[in-house]
């Protein structure tokens, strides 16, 4: 069963740990200061975990559907070659 943004976002964050590790397809990782930032694809949109590397904890989970905010992500190698491969799958 497929969740909407909205009903995710409301979700409390160990419930919306558990189904971005269960349902969620992940797609790239980034750093941006002491946070490590994984990209997942949910379905009909996109979720970033954010661990705290220095305590080793999940600080938050953020979501987006617009394009624009895989920004950051598109400018790396990996990320290009996976968009390809998404690409080649959908057609």
């Amino acid at each position: 069963m497929e969740i909407k943004v909205k009903e995710f976002s409301q979700l409390p964050l160990t419930d919306q740990i558990n189904y971005v590790q269960t349902t969620g397809r992940y797609l790239h990782a980034r750093l941006k200061g002491w946070c490590h930032i994984s990209l997942y694809f949910m379905g009909t949109f996109y979720a970033e975990v954010w661990l705290l590397e220095h305590c080793g904890s999940i600080g938050m989970i953020r979501t987006f559907t617009s394009q624009e905010q895989l920004e950051p992500y598109l400018k790396t190698t990996s990320m290009d070659k996976l968009v390809q491969e998404l690409l080649r799958e959908n057609s």
